[in-house]
């Protein structure tokens, strides 16, 4: 067997071994991370589905509430005659 004769060749050698295992390393946690995001079990992701529709279903109770208030306070207003100017 020969040997190496270039005086750098394992610095650079195991300088792209590190590299590698970096690169495995880092790749493996972004498969963790992405796996962890996911929910865990279809009970988990309907959970979250009921929640979100509880939250939209709240917003649009409210909107719905405050369109109403808001037409009930002008007509109220209209009534008595606050949104015209005064004669002089």
């Amino acid at each position: 067997m020969a040997l190496v004769r270039d005086p750098y060749f394992w610095k650079r050698f195991s300088t792209a071994v590190h590299r590698d295992d970096q690169a495995k390393t880092q790749s493996q946690l972004d498969l963790e991370q992405a796996i962890k995001k996911q929910p865990d079990s279809w009970l988990e992701r309907e959970r979250q589905k009921r929640k979100r529709s509880l939250i939209c279903g709240f917003i649009i109770f409210f909107c719905i509430i405050l369109a109403v208030t808001g037409g009930v306070v002008v007509w109220w207003l209209a009534k008595h005659n606050w949104l015209q100017s005064p004669e002089p």
